[in-house]
């Protein structure tokens, strides 16, 4: 039926009743109908919902009356919102009131509008998005008996249940430890994410595989984990490359969740293909000492260390023109405590005595000889936030340390016969270091191995006060340092270094890599032969190459580095860079 047909009469006077605040102009430009046309219902009934859009009233009418001759009179009457004097935020209990009210476009002062709702519902569903958690906004309206209250119901997505298949060894109290998500709270993607990344860095599963179903009934999800639980126990019989102590024979047995509880035992004996004797360690980790999550590692050892002698070669190797041996012989402990959801501190104390042998007691030779016994203490903070550990791509890690140490050197020697060191002295070492990863690829979501092109970055600095032992100076120079230059070729009382590190996967287990490391150690012990030091600030470049592998046993790391010098060498490194 179209307007025509309706019409009867001419609106000769429009009048608007009930507005307080929005004012008559506004209304009358929201209606089609105005004075001097013909009076039609339906266009009536189309401006009523027009006003109502505005958002602003509790009820809208608009009626026609008959005047005079053909005249009408058209009356719209209003009936306002009340003016917003207090907003009510219900059921959020993860995110503050104040950061709520932050985001809405509620504004208190003015009266209650309608068209608030849809927008408070995106704002406050993005604000529980940004921080991990599902939320939606059920009702944003003005209470009945106080119309100047607005009440906001925010219902959050809580966990209904979590179940752990598969295991049928690690322990179920094991798991919760790992599961930091609980029963009850709300629903946190990012937290279920780190507490999967925590399941899979302690290398006890081939396989953790996550499902999340939303509940039929309620705003809940049911939360599972599937898991394969991996060969923890290993006996190993073969060849291992040390930074310090090159090619060595190894024999070792060791258990990573003995009897399911996550316990660490193990025990190592190696031989270096160069001879001077037996290394043997006895390792104990308990990652669950408490029900804080606090950890104790404990360690035994008699370790032999090839002095000036790395696994990388080259030019300008050593200062010396002799091998010779140290042997450290001592036990360590430490403990660790989580503080707040990335972080911990952690204490430790290692004792060890010093024995130098298979010495050229010629000074020309190069060796150092500081024997006796060393106590050191430790305090520490750890701040971790990367996306994983392993091969990050994102985020940040930081590291403080304070190493209050004690050293009773008993006999000295060599090219360094500083006999001021000699009897008892006390020393401060303390350091700090940063890292942080950047890639333009998208989140690797739970495909925590995907491989990222990643640009990483590394600082680290080290000051230490009162006397200190040759050998417990910051060094410089080697596979985690300095690439380009002989492990342990800078030493001093103080450390500058940062390396900066492009990493480009060809394959998923394999990388090239690309580096450039700044950095040096200075104000320390003197020169040795070759190995010239120095009393003040200075720095040294290296730059280079280097490939990435992964294998079953671990990832081999080959680099071939340059010096500002126009040296080169090539180092190697099992294990992870930073």
């Amino acid at each position: 039926m179209g307007y025509a047909q309706q019409s009867s009469g001419v609106i000769s006077e429009i009048v608007v009743t009930g507005n307080t605040v929005v004012t008559k102009d506004a209304i009358l430009a929201r209606m089609k109908t105005k004075v001097g046309q013909p009076y039609n219902q339906a266009q009536l009934d189309a401006d009523r919902a027009a006003v109502e859009q505005l958002g602003y009233f509790k009820a809208v009418t608009i009626q026609a009356t008959p005047l005079e001759g053909s005249n009408m009179r058209v009356t719209v009457n209003v009936s306002e919102f009340a003016v917003v004097k207090e907003i009510r935020v219900v059921g959020n209990t993860v995110i503050p009131t104040d950061k709520i009210l932050k985001v809405l476009p509620i504004q208190v002062g003015q009266p209650f509008n309608l068209t608030w709702q849809q927008p408070s519902g995106i704002a406050v569903a993005k604000l529980y998005n940004d921080k991990g958690y599902i939320a939606l906004l059920e009702e944003a309206l003005p209470l009945e008996d106080s119309p100047g209250t607005v009440s906001l119901v925010v219902r959050e997505m809580k966990v209904n249940s979590i179940t752990i298949s598969g295991n049928t060894r690690t322990k179920q109290r094991i798991l919760k430890r790992l599961i930091k998500t609980r029963p009850g709270e709300a629903y946190n993607t990012k937290k279920f994410d780190d507490d999967l990344l925590r399941m899979r860095g302690t290398r006890w599963f081939d396989k953790v595989d996550p499902s999340e179903k939303q509940t039929e009934e309620g705003f809940g999800v049911d939360l599972g984990v599937d898991v394969k639980e991996a060969r923890t126990g290993q006996a190993v019989i073969g060849v291992t490359l040390d930074p310090r102590n090159s090619f060595a024979g190894q024999v070792g047995l060791s258990d990573s969740n003995v009897n399911g509880t996550g316990q660490n035992v193990g025990i190592n004996f190696s031989q270096a293909i160069s001879g001077g004797g037996l290394s043997a360690e006895l390792n104990y980790t308990n990652p669950f000492i408490d029900n804080r999550d606090t950890s104790l590692s404990l360690s035994v050892y008699s370790r032999l260390i090839y002095r000036f002698t790395g696994t990388g070669f080259g030019n300008d190797n050593s200062p010396t023109n002799s091998r010779y041996t140290e042997r450290r012989t001592g036990a360590s402990m430490s403990v660790a405590r989580p503080v707040g959801v990335h972080a911990a501190a952690s204490a430790g104390f290692k004792f060890e005595g010093i024995k130098t042998s298979n010495l050229d007691t010629t000074n020309q030779n190069g060796f150092i000889q500081q024997d006796g016994t060393v106590a050191i203490g430790s305090l520490g903070y750890n701040r971790n936030r990367r996306d994983v550990d392993v091969d990050p791509s994102r985020g940040d890690w930081f590291n403080l340390l304070v190493e209050p140490g004690f050293s009773h050197i008993t006999e000295v020697g060599g090219a360094i016969p500083d006999t001021s060191i000699l009897g008892n002295h006390t020393f401060v070492r303390s350091s700090i270091e940063y890292r942080t990863y950047f890639t333009s690829q998208p989140p690797r979501g739970r495909q925590f191995d995907a491989p990222r092109r990643v640009l990483a970055f590394r600082i680290r600095y080290g000051e230490i006060t009162g006397k200190v032992p040759f050998f417990e100076q910051f060094f410089a120079g080697g596979s985690d340092s300095v690439r380009g230059y002989p492990d342990d070729r800078f030493w001093g009382k103080q450390l500058l270094v940062t390396n900066l590190e492009y990493r480009y996967p060809l394959q998923k287990a394999f990388n090239i890599i690309a580096f450039v490391d700044y950095g040096g150690a200075w104000g320390g012990y003197g020169s040795v032969n070759n190995f010239t030091q120095s009393d003040k600030f200075k720095l040294h470049l290296g730059y280079g190459l280097g490939v990435g592998f992964k294998t079953p046993l671990g990832p081999i790391r080959l680099d071939l580095g340059f010096n500002e010098r126009g040296g080169s060498r090539t180092h190697f490194l099992i294990g992870y860079s930073f």
